[in-house]
């Protein structure tokens, strides 16, 4: 199960001494996402001046590489970054996230497609890959009609990445292919009606009978992150990140950043709220109060710490241009997982301390349960096939619940 070297990354290290700096100027536009989120939320979608302040900021091209304009930062930085967007709206967050993990993906495509894409500045990308649409070849191209749910960000982009099967001449399917879509061709039907993250504009786009240019389509057997021989446009350390791995551990810090937000609330509310039925006219006097909020947010700082490592780890290796070994994937999608259940554990004592009251559509404590339950629960992260992975790899067992290119 040795890891495999890549190439040596040309461009030295990720970008350095801009981190703390977004960090402040996030903090700062705080207050104007947590006024716009309950709007956002009704919407469905970021409001606009939501979109133009992270516009204004930079933060759709976090991980860009620089060859292309963007920051060039590590997923460790991203992470913390995106944290606090999250304190502000979970929502936004997660679009932050999404838009700048397919736009990164862009990033390794071949030379071609990426001077279509970033020649003239920095577009936004969104992706999704629940189901698969179908792609019929015809001459310079292919046929492609398809109905991609999960879209997040689709209203924010303006080029889509959406998963097919290639129909081939005797009528069977080849699976795992990408094409490339600009969001001008597609149809936004309105379908995102949930309990959570509703801010997110996670609507279905939808093609049909659309011709999409061979050299647009992504093909399985030269995924992303190929080499084609004479590659101009890569050497940046992102270049050796790989897909799901980056995506599953950078986007943890959006998921921190939620409790740590209703954490705050709560210790807030200690202060001033009393415990009803009991002789505590402060929350805070309360050892029960006390331990409960303690535990939780020693529960979140190991998370916090946890998400740190798992995204060093994969900086580590793509500074060093070399893949994880399938142990490795492993290791990080049960470190993942168990983010995911401390989180889940720390929200669940915040929500009791909070009370009845915190599930009021006026307190924004709800909000932050309701889109971190939702996040938490993507495909990517349930917990027990993180684990059920790991343990299999951790016994010699070749695992078979989770394809290895999704581990």
């Amino acid at each position: 199960m040795n890891s495999t070297v890549i190439h040596q990354p040309t461009e030295g290290s990720f970008a350095e001494g801009l981190e703390q700096d977004l960090i402040a100027a996030v903090r700062e536009i705080q207050p104007l996402l947590r006024k716009n989120a309950p709007i956002g939320e009704a919407r469905r979608s970021m409001t606009d001046e939501v979109l133009q302040t992270l516009e204004r900021l930079g933060l759709w091209s976090l991980i860009t590489p620089r060859r292309w304009g963007g920051k060039g930062l590590s997923s460790a930085a991203f992470s913390r970054i995106n944290r606090e967007v999250a304190k502000g709206d979970p929502a936004v967050a997660w679009v932050v996230q999404i838009i700048n993990g397919c736009t990164w993906i862009a990033s390794l495509t071949s030379d071609r497609l990426q001077e279509e894409f970033f020649s003239h500045g920095i577009p936004r990308f969104c992706s999704s890959f629940a189901v698969a649409g179908t792609a019929k070849p015809v001459p310079d191209g292919f046929i492609v009609n398809g109905n991609w749910p999960y879209n997040s960000g689709c209203r924010q982009s303006s080029w889509g990445q959406y998963l097919v099967n290639v129909q081939r001449d005797d009528g069977s399917l080849s699976p795992g292919n990408f094409v490339y879509i600009p969001m001008t061709e597609v149809t936004i039907k309105d379908t995102w009606y949930t309990v959570g993250m509703q801010g997110t504009s996670s609507d279905s786009a939808a093609v049909e009978d659309l011709f999409v240019p061979a050299y647009r389509l992504v093909a399985a057997d030269k995924t992303f992150g190929y080499r084609e021989p004479g590659k101009k446009h890569v050497g940046a350390p992102s270049d050796c990140w790989q897909v799901f791995p980056l995506i599953r551990a950078a986007g943890l810090g959006q998921l921190v950043g939620a409790v740590e937000a209703a954490l705050e609330l709560a210790l807030d509310g200690a202060q001033r709220k009393p415990v009803p039925n009991t002789t505590y006219t402060k929350q805070m006097n309360s050892p029960v109060i006390q331990r409960n909020l303690g535990e939780a947010a020693a529960k979140i700082e190991a998370a916090a710490l946890l998400v740190d490592s798992l995204c060093g780890g994969q900086d580590q290796a793509a500074l060093s241009g070399r893949t994880f070994t399938p142990l490795e994937r492993a290791r990080q999608k049960a470190g993942c997982a168990l983010t995911i259940d401390l989180l889940s554990a720390a929200l669940e004592k915040i929500m009791f301390v909070g009370g009845s009251s915190a599930f009021a559509q006026a307190n924004e404590m709800q909000r932050f349960w309701r889109d971190f339950n939702m996040a938490a629960r993507h495909a990517i992260y349930l917990p027990d096939f993180g684990y059920e992975v790991y343990g299999a790899m951790r016994l010699g067992i070749n695992q078979t619940a989770v394809p290895p290119n999704l581990v």
